[in-house]
């Protein structure tokens, strides 16, 4: 089954697997891309944490966020850093004083200033840390994965059902431009004998020609090849793996051969469906844009 690229989880793992909070986010993408925020003292952790995410994501932007979670700030495992605090108060006076600056400084100016908060976090080394982090990464990366699966059903029945409209296209194309080519070559011969009449060119030669452009106007070829392009398409969107570009082109063959279609087989009929297929195939390329 298919897999969307956009997801979203958000994890708080409870005090006793840690405290963590971790953030995961996808967002479409050619390939794959990773950010990361972390707690400087978990920096070495990095390495890890990519593998992990890379494993379960094949495309995408990804972001994830880890940070210590401390929902009471009375906790006496947050404190405030007086040493930053009197930091930024200094350095706030000197600029006050240097550009003529009004008002004071309040509280929450200083709470918009990062390592105010002097948490449990920069005790914790990442050896020591890791086990705990892992479960919560863990537990993000599954919700993001079924979040992945969920949107990924609905791209599924919306593609489906158009590859359904576009087969069924296709079969009026067939039935519209059967026998198109014998009934070219007919009103070919037909004006030719009289041309030949006036002319007295030889007319072997210009019945080959004219059999020639008769059988440029067969898309039975074209039309082989489109449905195997369908039946292809319809294999791949149930593989569990990754198909994003595969699908996208087979999208671009299929957009090719309606187009020559339309170009061979001068028929308001079949142009009037080839019409519908591109926009069709416009609207499917756009749902795969979402597909891992």
């Amino acid at each position: 089954m298919i897999r969307s690229m956009t997801a979203f989880a958000r994890v708080q793992a409870s005090a006793k697997d840690g405290g963590w909070a971790v953030e995961i986010r996808s967002l479409n993408h050619r390939y794959f891309e990773f950010s990361l925020k972390l707690p400087p003292a978990l920096s070495a952790l990095e390495g890890d944490i990519r593998e992990m995410v890379r494993a379960g994501m094949h495309r995408g932007k990804v972001t994830a966020s880890v940070s210590r979670d401390f929902p009471d700030t009375n906790s006496k495992n947050v404190s405030i850093d007086e040493a930053a605090a009197a930091f930024y108060i200094t350095h706030l006076r000197k600029l006050k004083k240097k550009f003529k600056l009004e008002g004071e400084i309040l509280v929450s100016d200083l709470l918009q200033f990062p390592n105010i908060f002097a948490g449990e976090e920069s005790q914790f080394s990442p050896g020591k840390s890791w086990p705990s982090l892992k479960k919560a990464l863990l537990r993000a990366l599954d919700q993001v994965k079924a979040a992945k699966e969920t949107e990924g059903r609905a791209l599924f029945k919306d593609i489906a059902g158009r590859l359904e409209k576009i087969a069924q296209a296709v079969k009026k194309i067939e039935h519209h431009a059967q026998g198109y080519s014998e009934r070219v070559l007919k009103k070919l011969k037909e004006k030719l004998a009289v041309l030949l009449a006036e002319s007295g060119k030889d007319p072997e030669r210009v019945e080959r020609e004219a059999a020639f452009i008769a059988d440029r106007s067969d898309i039975t070829e074209e039309l082989v090849r489109i449905k195997s392009h369908l039946d292809l398409f319809q294999n791949r969107l149930k593989a569990n793996d990754e198909v994003g570009r595969e699908l996208d082109f087979l999208c671009q063959e299929m957009n090719r051969e309606a187009n020559t279609m339309a170009s061979k087989a001068q028929l308001f009929e079949v142009s009037t469906e080839v019409v519908f297929v591109k926009g069709e195939l416009e609207k499917i390329r756009e749902q795969i844009q979402n597909i891992e």
